[in-house]
Formats: C-alpha cells, structure tokens, sequence
C-alpha cells in the first residue's frame, strides 16, 4: 500500500504532521513525509494556492521522489451543483484544475458535487454524466483523470452522491476513460457497508482510494477496520495508486502524530525506520 499524506484536509494550512514539522508550511511537511517513507501527498486545497507556490509543490515532490496525489476540484463550491447544472461556469473552474495539475504534477482531481432539492435526482445525474464526460476528454488531453466520490452526510452534508454503487453507476454511464471513481474507505464504511465488498465491486473503475479507520476518520488502527483485509483487497483489485490518508490522527497534538505514524507501521503500512 502506497500511503500519501495530506498538506490538508480541513484547512489549507492544516497538513497531517503540522505538529511534528514545526509549522504548515506544504514544502516542509513533503521533507517529513518523504523522510517517514510515505509515498506521496495530496492537497484538497490545491487551487486555492498561488501558482507560484503550486509550482513550489510540484519541485518538492520531485526533489524528494514523492508521487502528487489528488485534489479536490473548485474547492470553494464543493457543495454546491456544480457538476450537475450547465453553464461556462464548469468549464471554468475545469481550467484552472487543468493548470494546476500540471503545475505540480497531479494526474488525478477529485470530483464532488452538491445536491439541489429543487430538481429530480435523476436529471442531476444525468446532467452530472453529461458534464463529466464533457470535460473527460479535456483532462484526457492533460492526462488526467475525473474520480467521482460517494460520501457520508454526517461529514460532508447535502452531496449528491453518497453510496458507492452509485458513483459506480455514474462512472459506468460515463463510459470514459478519463473518468473513475474515488473509492473513500472511511465514507464507505460509515454508510454500514462492507469495505471489502465495495473494493471488489468497484475495482475495474477505481482511480482513486482514500482511506480513513471508523468511527470518525481516524489513522488505520485507530478504529475497527481490518486493514490487513483491506490491504489484501486492493491487490486483488490490481489497484497501485496512492491510498491518501483523508484523516485527522485520533488524538491531539504531536503526541498524536507519533500514536498514528506507530499504528501505521504496526500494521505494515508505513516502513520500519532505523
């Protein structure tokens, strides 16, 4: 498993280990990654950085070998109908994901969209199919890949899609090779449903894992998923990605870090260091 840090989840200035780097800083926290072996990043807040300093980003990840993971599109507006109304306004916002993608060196944008109560559920999908396969062939040019989510309300509240086999469905109406899905352990799990199921049915359109232990979205081994399972499921499903780790560690402070680095090396997910 292929573990990815964040440079933050719940704010721009909020990285996994701000505790342990001394600061929020994005550049520091990839030298502590890299340094604790994790294999790559991801950033939620990417587009609201300067271009400047997503070009910081990407030279980082390149001077530490580490791999860029995803971000979230138009991070502003997640929960709001974007993807699922038409408009300029989409295609927009699809710019300057492309841009900075390219800047730092992501292949993969994480597609999330609000719900609106005043239309059917079904024409918002099918206009959310529409415009993902619209815009699949712009981030096929760019080499990019689109990765839908389903997610958990109690988290992320008033989202259109929340159970995995519907972003699957999505995904499979698109028919587009530039257009996956986001598998979310932690949201997955926090529906009820069986992790290690959803892995195996969703595997031939998985572009994208993140991994959060329940209840909360804790670090693995924290809660009471079987990681060992998970791990194994994975592989079977062939995927070779990041697992980007969308999670604040379960207790506080730096103290905290070190309890979450501990449980992801006991559980062989991050290497033994000497």
């Amino acid at each position: 498993m292929r573990l990815a840090g964040h440079l933050g989840v719940r704010a721009p200035d909020a990285p996994l280990l701000r505790h342990m780097a001394g600061s929020g800083d994005a550049v520091s926290q990839i030298a502590l990654l890299a340094e604790l072996g994790f294999a790559g990043v991801s950033d939620n807040y990417l587009t609201l950085r300067s271009p400047e300093e997503q070009e910081r980003i990407g030279d980082a990840l390149a001077q530490h070998g580490l791999t860029m993971g995803s971000f979230v599109h138009d991070p502003l507006r997640w929960n709001e109908p974007t993807w699922s109304t038409c408009g300029t306004a989409l295609s927009n916002a699809v710019d300057i994901s492309l841009a900075a993608a390219k800047r730092c060196g992501s292949t993969t944008i994480n597609c999330i969209t609000g719900r609106n109560p005043d239309q059917l559920l079904a024409n918002q999908y099918t206009q959310m199919a529409e415009n993902l396969r619209w815009q699949g062939d712009r981030a096929l040019s760019a080499g990019v890949t689109l990765c839908v989510e389903a997610t958990h309300p109690t988290f992320a509240p008033g989202l259109l899609i929340e159970k995995w086999q519907d972003a699957c469905a999505l995904v499979c109406t698109v028919d587009h090779p530039a257009v996956l899905m986001n598998l979310d352990i932690g949201h997955v799990a926090l529906h009820g449903d069986d992790v290690i199921a959803a892995i195996d049915g969703a595997a031939p359109w998985l572009g994208m894992v993140q991994a959060a232990d329940v209840p909360g979205r804790v670090e693995p081994g924290a809660g009471n998923l079987d990681w060992t399972a998970i791990a194994a499921a994975l592989d079977r499903a062939q995927y070779r990605g990041l697992v980007e780790l969308e999670l604040e560690p379960a207790d506080d402070g730096e103290v905290g870090e070190r309890a979450m680095l501990t449980r992801l090396t006991d559980l062989g997910l991050l290497p033994v260091l000497g």
